[in-house]
């Protein structure tokens, strides 16, 4: 594999260096040559780029064969960046799709109901690989939001689906939505043997939520980015495997050296086309880990774990905190698992105190502190309960602290 990515990688830099000028002016000031690549020690000579920096290029980052359909990153933190599509690249990536919606149980002859595909260059490829895996699609039109979840149920009702894809936050505000209603999730969701979920990193405790609420055989975590990172789970949960035969990804510290497996760094993506968008050691910013070891499924594609983004962490005195991590402490106490928690952004973090809000009314608030401090290695905790108030389930899991104002335990 690494021969094969060697020469794929080196493809992909010699197209760069000839047909986009933002890449040719910066590694000629680099003093890297794409026709000497031969490693991947020589490819971690590349400088690595920002979405500022593509930003800030304009028309200098254009590829010719970039297609006709752009996606937007407006999700991510700053200046929102079109990224393109071309067919040759769809079709690249609808093979991974496959692959991955096998590991997941998919079968010819199912009905699958996706999520919109105009919402991220990945879903684009998943009703292809549907109808190339002999099945039917279904699809539900509209947002993610709560206000969308009648039109999901009649949906998911009239098309009877055996294999779902869609968000995570959305399926937990639909559990809280049918919660006490006259039907249960378990009906709803009858037939169903497979959901693929994005959005979330799944915790294992929230996989078990979602399975047991929704009566589902199983929950699977898909990924990826806009710029080409594609992320797949087999039945083996350990971590999503890299689809390494699209993208090359590696992590690395604030020092640009590669993190050993199990250790955390900054997600660096290199798509392996020259169609579409070219991104060549594209920072995302993103906090992953690649998985120590094997799998036990004997996929040799090398696991990686996403874990949030840099809006989606607080630093805390000088450890960087996901909401990952939080929610890794909380769903120690099954009763609070499923519920909603989100991080304060708040000036006493430069001391060391995490600051979370937790839906719900308080369970044993000194507890669920004192294993925050221990798990989390930070010097206090404070928690805010929210009671009544409902928080919807979103993307977004941290708020400035100007945002909420609510007496704490």
């Amino acid at each position: 594999m690494t021969a094969w990515q060697t020469g794929r990688l080196r493809e992909v830099a010699n197209h760069a260096y000839r047909e986009v000028p933002f890449y040719r002016e910066l590694w000629d000031r680099a003093g890297v040559e794409p026709g000497l690549l031969r490693s991947i020690e020589d490819f971690a000579r590349f400088p690595t780029i920002s979405k500022h920096d593509l930003v800030q290029a304009g028309d200098c980052w254009t590829n010719p064969h970039q297609g006709s359909v752009a996606f937007s990153t407006r999700g991510t933190s700053g200046a929102p960046l079109l990224v393109w599509l071309s067919a040759e690249e769809e079709e690249a990536y609808i093979q991974p799709t496959m692959r991955g919606f096998r590991w997941a149980g998919f079968r010819s002859g199912m009905t699958a109901l996706l999520m919109s595909p105009v919402w991220h260059r990945l879903a684009a490829c998943e009703a292809h690989a549907i109808a190339r895996l002999g099945g039917r699609c279904a699809f539900f039109w509209g947002s993610m939001g709560t206000e969308y979840t009648d039109s999901f149920l009649h949906t998911l009702s009239s098309a009877r689906p055996e294999f779902i894809t869609t968000t995570a936050p959305f399926l937990l505000s639909l559990i809280r939505r049918t919660t006490g209603a006259p039907t249960r999730p378990h009906e709803l969701f009858k037939g169903v043997r497979s959901v693929v979920v994005v959005g979330l990193p799944l915790t294992p405790r929230m996989r078990e939520f979602l399975r047991d609420r929704l009566g589902v055989e199983d929950v699977f975590e898909r990924g990826g980015t806009q710029e080409g990172a594609a992320i797949d789970e087999c039945r083996w949960h350990t971590a999503p495997h890299v689809h390494e035969d699209v993208c090359y990804l590696e992590v690395i510290d604030d020092a640009g050296i590669h993190v050993a497996p199990g250790s955390r760094g900054r997600l660096i993506v290199t798509k392996l086309s020259t169609a579409g968008s070219i991104f060549v050691r594209y920072d995302t910013g993103d906090i992953a880990a690649f998985a120590p070891g094997e799998c036990a499924c004997g996929c040799g594609f090398r696991r990686l774990k996403i874990y949030g983004r840099p809006e989606s962490s607080v630093l805390v005195g000088d450890r960087l905190v996901t909401a990952y991590d939080v929610r890794m402490c909380i769903e120690e106490d099954p009763a609070l698992v499923g519920r909603n928690v989100l991080l304060i952004r708040e000036a006493n973090a430069r001391a060391g105190v995490l600051t979370v809000a937790v839906e719900g009314d308080a369970h044993d608030p000194a507890k669920l502190q004192a294993r925050l401090r221990e798990r989390l290695g930070v010097a206090t905790s404070h928690l805010v309960w929210l009671g009544d108030l409902r928080v919807n389930w979103g993307f977004r899991q941290v708020l400035d602290g100007r945002e909420i104002r609510l007496p704490r335990s």
